[in-house]
């Protein structure tokens, strides 16, 4: 298996996964030196991981590093919604451009299924939202590539997730870190919802969906929701905040994971909600996707979802023991 973003908290931890299931080759790439050598240095024990230096801007790099693999996962991207607001070149340049790239890349190297990362961002995506725009848009150019490569044996697929709790950047992090100094937690907005998953959830979601892909579907776990005050609670009941506003670049009150286009041609199977292409050519399966097709008033919408994460579950899946609240209350 191939993967872009090894680097990043997802990359980290397939790679993990897979060398403790005893992979037989595991080829990662990241652009950023410093995560790769920490990377590689990681791993060493495992003689088949290899990490490399590339980038995804660079198609024929790409082309070499996925000679020989069966499977890529395009985790590569930039993330930060509030980060490119004013720049949203660089979005295009790595989510959409660097996507074209692996695609072809992966065509070109003969691999044979290929999983694109996205994002809940995705969904209802409207302007300025450069962050969810090219997510929404990356996904399309995955489904629509299988018209291409269906022929050649490429099938490529959507995941489509939340906000992954501790990952990199996650507000997770950012709280903590202000708590132990005792500083005030911003929130941009009280009223927000989100919906949440582990690390290791999304690691398992990810080679489901690697073994249950066809080619043009994208598949929704079936996750919980929570709104971000709870997430607070659960994180630093004690500290003192401070609501910032709605960043800029697109930062929604509430999330969508399926919309209500998709809802019409949506499939339930066990705990995904899988949505096939909109249109197939005669180069595509044209066999019915499994699974019972969605209720038409189906929503699934982060603030009215009836599954939500409570408190106590939150702390768990963070890790977070009840002596870390002890020890905080009585130094503040």
């Amino acid at each position: 298996m191939a993967l872009t973003g090894a680097t990043g908290s997802l990359g980290r931890a397939i790679i993990a996964r897979l060398a403790q299931d005893g992979a037989d080759r595991i080829v990662g790439c990241s652009r950023d030196e410093h995560k790769r050598a920490q990377l590689q240095a990681e791993f060493s024990w495992h003689p088949h991981v290899r990490i490399f230096a590339g980038d995804i801007r660079d198609e024929r790099r790409l082309v070499d590093l996925f000679a020989g693999c069966e499977c890529v996962v395009h985790c590569a991207a930039r993330k930060i919604v509030s980060g490119h607001f004013d720049e949203p070149r660089e979005m295009v340049a790595t989510n959409l451009l660097g996507t074209m790239n692996v695609l072809q890349a992966a065509r070109s190297a003969g691999v044979r299924k290929l999983l694109f990362i996205s994002s809940d961002k995705a969904v209802h995506a409207n302007n300025p939202q450069p962050y969810g725009l090219s997510k929404a848009l990356a996904e399309t150019l995955v489904i629509s590539e299988n018209a291409r490569c269906f022929a050649a044996g490429l099938r490529c697929g959507v995941l489509r997730y939340g906000n992954v709790l501790s990952s990199n950047g996650s507000v997770v992090k950012v709280w903590r870190a202000l708590a132990v100094r005792g500083e005030p937690l911003p929130i941009s907005d009280r009223r927000m919802t989100r919906f949440w998953l582990t690390l290791d959830q999304a690691v398992t979601y990810v080679l489901r969906a690697i073994g249950d892909l066809r080619g043009g579907e994208i598949f929704v776990p079936w996750l919980k929701a929570a709104p971000v005050t709870r997430l607070l609670e659960a994180v630093a009941p004690q500290a003192e905040t401070t609501e910032i506003g709605i960043r800029p670049g697109g930062e929604k009150l509430h999330e969508t994971l399926v919309s209500e286009d998709e809802i019409r041609r949506a499939r339930r199977r066990n705990d995904w909600i899988i949505v096939p292409p909109t249109d197939t050519s005669e180069l595509w399966d044209r066999s019915s996707w499994l699974g019972e097709l969605v209720p038409a008033d189906f929503r699934y919408h982060s603030k009215t979802w009836p599954e939500q994460w409570t408190v106590e579950e939150l702390r768990e899946a963070l890790g977070i023991t009840q002596s870390e609240f002890v020890a905080s209350s009585e130094t503040s």
